[in-house]
């Protein structure tokens, strides 16, 4: 009967530490929150050992006989010592060993990008044109002022075409009078072209006596007519 007893005493270590065990696994299911071994586990591994040998070693003194004393107490205590250990360190894990860190939260999303800047608004070009004396197709000092004031808009837009047209007064034949508005018209194109104009940017043309833009009656009214205008293409 007492070496019976013995035994189920040793016996009842290990069973304990399975139900321990049993109950820590549960207490980590309920939290659900993983934890990383530190050092409050080997701190409780420490402590359980010293008291689990002590406790093993009391109670396997407490139930040896003289035969087998020094033996079963050796047993006892290496038995407790490991029973110990394991359950101060489960302990101590769950007491204080700190959870992992949060993963870093995922980056923000980069944002949007800017509108696209809108369309600059098209700028309209207003050229003036010039006047030729009659039955002449040079420039004259007064109207290559006027030209001048056309450079630096044309230069500023080197994209837009310019129709340089010329025209006649009523008087001549139509066949003369359209060489003479070529004539005038080319001799503008001339003139901007040695200001630096791009000559692919100027498109002369002659109309010859078309287009009046005055009576032929008079000669102020003929002198309106002998022209050339400068008009931008849309």
């Amino acid at each position: 009967m007492k070496k019976k007893s013995r035994r189920s005493y040793l016996m009842a270590i290990p069973v304990g530490l399975a139900i321990l065990s049993s109950g820590c696994a549960g207490f980590q299911d309920w939290y659900n929150q993983p934890r990383e071994w530190g050092k409050c586990a080997v701190g409780g591994a420490a402590v359980g050992a010293l008291a689990g040998a002590g406790a093993g070693f009391g109670i396997a003194e407490s139930n040896s006989n003289s035969d087998g004393g020094p033996s079963r107490q050796a047993s006892g205590a290496v038995i407790g010592a490991a029973t110990g250990a394991l359950v101060g360190a489960i302990v101590g894990h769950f007491v204080c060993d700190s959870p992992p860190p949060p993963p870093p939260p995922p980056p923000p999303p980069p944002p949007p990008p800017p509108p696209p800047p809108p369309a600059p608004a098209k700028q309209k070009i207003v050229l003036r044109g010039v006047h030729f004396d009659f039955n002449k197709y040079n420039i004259r000092p007064g109207d290559a002022a006027v030209l001048d004031e056309a450079v630096p808009v044309l230069k500023a837009n080197p994209m837009v075409m310019v129709n340089v047209n010329g025209y006649c007064d009523a008087i001549g034949s139509v066949k003369y009078n359209l060489k003479l508005s070529d004539r005038r018209a080319n001799s503008v194109v001339e003139y901007l072209t040695q200001q630096g104009i791009p000559s692919s940017q100027l498109m002369p043309h002659g109309f010859g006596k078309a287009d009046f833009v005055a009576t032929n009656k008079t000669a102020e009214g003929r002198a309106e007519n002998r022209r050339v205008e400068l008009i931008p293409q849309d």
